[in-house]
């Protein structure tokens, strides 16, 4: 395959996961948490996230309003111009796929954060980037936006470009910067494996996302980290941990088709009848190509379980 097809058809792969992932959060409950992750269902601690989110809800529609006069006062008093609403989109994101170059320049000129990643790894290059937004992409560049920033899928702002002129540009920084862009592209992994070493070796944690709860062991079943995934579970972790749609590591493994997680988790005695939020269990979110390996990696892990008991009663008996 040429590269220039190799390109295109990551384009259309990035596409299509941002599609799934922006779906996912259609149906979730997110809306329970306020912007520091914490559920806003009770007691004094529901009016402090409420005020918070209500701020930080004014400067966001202020911002996407155009309203630079109405933003510069919300910031003189006080107002976080990185502030992210539920999925992580700051104000800057949002202005870059509105495609509001001035409001660009004003947050920029204003200190937001040029390399701010939303929920899913997607910082304003990315998304000025796959809008085809090639002025507002310049100036991020010319700013500080790292054109080697790589999204939770692993991409670069040059893998969600859909326009040639767009894909030029980044390809010319990338040439020029001097990027090692498959190294790029694996740096999360190489992150999580020695963040896990660190754990299993005792000096070091594992915190859940603050808004999507998801766990390591979630991302790395996603993404098909396999030896990620092997040493997280020799940390212990829950195997059956549950992100905050109720999807656990499996969901996310057949989903995303990560057939050797698939099986790597059913031999570690996963739950593979548990259901999400929405009473979906990880066959019904699969992968259609993995339907049957899922369906034959349940009929294993019953047979297993089925001989484990036989030897219980076993030694009962004696």
């Amino acid at each position: 395959m040429s590269m220039a097809a190799t390109d295109r058809s990551r384009s259309e792969a990035a596409k299509q996961r941002r599609q799934d992932q922006l779906q996912r959060w259609l149906g979730s409950e997110t809306d329970r948490t306020g912007p520091d992750g914490r559920e806003t269902s009770s007691g004094s601690g529901t009016r402090r996230a409420k005020v918070r989110f209500a701020q930080g809800a004014v400067f966001m529609a202020a911002c996407s309003a155009g309203d630079r006069e109405e933003v510069a006062a919300l910031l003189r008093q006080g107002a976080d111009i990185n502030h992210a609403n539920i999925d992580g989109l700051t104000a800057l994101h949002q202005a870059c796929i509105d495609e509001n170059a001035e409001m660009v320049q004003f947050l920029v000129e204003s200190g937001s954060d040029v390399n701010r990643g939303d929920n899913e790894g997607w910082t304003p290059l990315h998304a000025a980037a796959s809008c085809g937004f090639i002025q507002i992409s310049k100036y991020l560049i010319e700013h500080g936006a790292h054109v080697g920033a790589v999204n939770s899928e692993g991409q670069l702002p040059l893998d969600v470009a859909t326009e040639d002129a767009m894909e030029r540009l980044l390809k010319g920084e990338i040439k020029k910067q001097g990027i090692d862009v498959d190294k790029a592209r694996k740096e999360e992994e190489r992150i999580m494996l020695q963040d896990a070493m660190a754990v299993l070796a005792g000096s070091g944690t594992l915190t859940p996302h603050p808004n999507t709860k998801a766990t390591a062991l979630h991302v790395a079943a996603a993404k098909g980290y396999i030896e990620v995934l092997k040493v997280l579970l020799q940390c212990g972790i829950d195997v059956d941990s549950r992100d905050i749609d109720g999807w656990t590591a499996l969901h996310a493994a057949a989903h995303w088709g990560q057939e050797e997680v698939c099986t790597l988790l059913a031999d570690h005695m996963c739950d593979m009848s548990a259901v999400n939020n929405v009473g979906q269990t990880p066959l019904d979110v699969a992968d259609e190509n993995l339907v049957d390996t899922l369906e034959e990696l349940q009929k294993k892990q019953n047979a297993v379980s089925l001989h484990s008991k036989q030897a219980a009663l076993s030694c009962v008996v004696r």
